[in-house]
């Protein structure tokens, strides 16, 4: 005796059986393939947490290294600056009293300021923008370390009314002016930079919480599957007994 099923399956009762019902192969492979099935949503999910998770891992790492190179860039223009003040300080001194253990900040200023500005040119060598900036700020800072030279030379040589005179022209405070635009220039751009990344990491962070979410739902998706199927198979073969019954 058989029974047809809708969707196909055939059961099939025959002598000997006791009136039991022999599934065929197919339907017999069915819950394999149901529990199969439902575990894939659970796999993607897990696949795709684990690649967002390593991109995230990712994208912290590289953040937090460009948070500390643009920490070592900043400070390398602080140094910088910080030379030329010295630059600065040890001439004034030295022109208002004429004496030499004033130019000791000075000498000492003078032999970090090419360590110093290399240093700087080094971090941001990967950097056109940059590099073109420090350029620039190279030049003015030798232009500046020229004119504080010759002031020291002029008060030596000429007296303290002569250097007056150069340093009233106002062209060393030019000078300085055109360098702290330039080294703002590349503060701010140190600035954009890590504002992109810690952006970047923001959007990492939001699209974790989003697979998770998939992957949550996915995963009960996959559960929900492997519960209500088998229910939904048996629930068509008891229909199909009892049609065969009457």
């Amino acid at each position: 005796m058989t029974a047809d099923i809708p969707g196909g399956i055939r059961l099939v009762q025959g002598p000997g059986t006791g009136g039991a019902v022999r599934f065929p192969k197919a339907f017999r492979g069915l819950f394999s393939w149901v529990t199969v099935a439902s575990m894939l949503p659970i796999v993607v999910a897990v696949l795709a947490s684990g690649y967002i998770t390593y991109r995230y891992n990712r994208v912290v790492t590289e953040t937090r290294e460009m948070v500390e190179h643009s920490l070592r860039v900043t400070t390398a223009i602080d140094d910088l600056m910080i030379d030329l003040q010295d630059l600065e300080t040890g001439q004034r001194g030295y022109l208002i009293t004429g004496e030499d253990t004033y130019l000791e900040p000075f000498e000492t200023a003078r032999g970090r300021f090419e360590a110093d500005l290399g240093a700087l040119d080094n971090l941001i060598a990967d950097n056109p923008a940059q590099t073109a900036t420090a350029g620039r700020i190279a030049t003015l800072a030798r232009a500046k370390l020229d004119e504080l030279d010759e002031t020291i030379r002029v008060r030596r040589d000429e007296g303290f009314a002569a250097a007056r005179t150069i340093v009233a022209d106002d062209s060393g405070k030019a000078l300085m002016d055109r360098i702290r635009d330039a080294v703002a220039t590349m503060r701010g751009h140190e600035q954009d930079l890590l504002t992109a990344n810690t952006d970047r990491m923001r959007r990492t962070e939001k699209r974790v919480v989003v697979v998770v979410a998939i992957g949550i739902g996915l995963s009960l998706l996959g559960r929900l599957a492997a519960t209500l199927i088998p229910i939904f198979w048996r629930a068509r073969l008891g229909d199909s007994r009892e049609t065969d019954a009457e």
